[in-house]
């Protein structure tokens, strides 16, 4: 399917439209400046990975907060690091200081014009609004994965959205829903020399306005 044959965007927030990546690594540097040496950015955001990852199944325990909370502290603990709780949360709230990739915010006004929008997030209520105001977005527009998972559609009915019309945006490495189309954002440039692995690859969320406009004149 072209851009313009699909109704639906399901757009990951993170690393897609917010720079989590570098938000949590400004976020440990009070952590990482405790330890002798330099660290090593690629190094310790994927340790961060792995510790996250580790952690969701209790989201619903937890709260986001409450993961990164704890994130930080087994961190601390991977890095030989004393750190406490209050270090942690402070960690925790720095969530609504991660930046926004600086053309999302004008290409979500233009995709809306064409496509229903819904973001895949996982915030805690009160950082909610702050994302929608940044990001133009209404809370309904922001959907949880652990409510609304990816990897069924059954869900899509209830908001009368056609599965096969859905156009899921992402980083690699994922997977489209059942039916529904792929586009990855692959920003590094050595991601694009190696064939694209979707339906659609772009560069940017500018550069998927600028696909967009292109399949419209053709």
């Amino acid at each position: 399917m072209g851009l313009t044959e699909y109704r639906a965007l399901l757009i990951d927030c993170d690393e897609v439209l917010v720079d989590r990546d570098s938000g949590v690594w400004s976020a440990l540097q009070p952590l990482l400046e405790s330890r002798s040496g330099a660290s090593d950015r690629a190094q310790i955001l994927a340790e961060y990975k792995t510790v996250i990852g580790a952690l969701y199944p209790r989201f619903d325990e937890l709260g986001f907060s409450g993961l990164l909370c704890f994130a930080h502290r087994q961190m601390a603990e991977r890095l030989g690091i004393k750190a406490s709780w209050e270090e942690g949360m402070t960690f925790a709230r720095s969530v609504p200081t991660w930046s926004v990739f600086e053309d999302a915010p004008g290409a979500m006004l233009y995709l809306r014009k064409f496509y229903r929008l819904l973001v895949f997030v996982d915030r805690d209520a009160e950082d909610r609004g702050v994302l929608c105001e940044r990001l133009g977005l209404v809370p309904d527009d922001l959907l949880s994965p652990a409510a609304y998972p990816i990897e069924r559609t059954d869900w899509l009915s209830a908001l009368d959205i056609d599965p096969r019309h859905t156009l899921r945006l992402s980083r690699p490495p994922a997977s489209a829903m059942a039916d529904g189309g792929l586009c990855l954002i692959r920003r590094d440039r050595a991601d694009h020399r190696q064939p694209c692995p979707a339906d659609v690859c772009i560069s940017s969320m500018a550069d998927l306005v600028r696909q967009h406009q292109l399949s419209l004149r053709r």
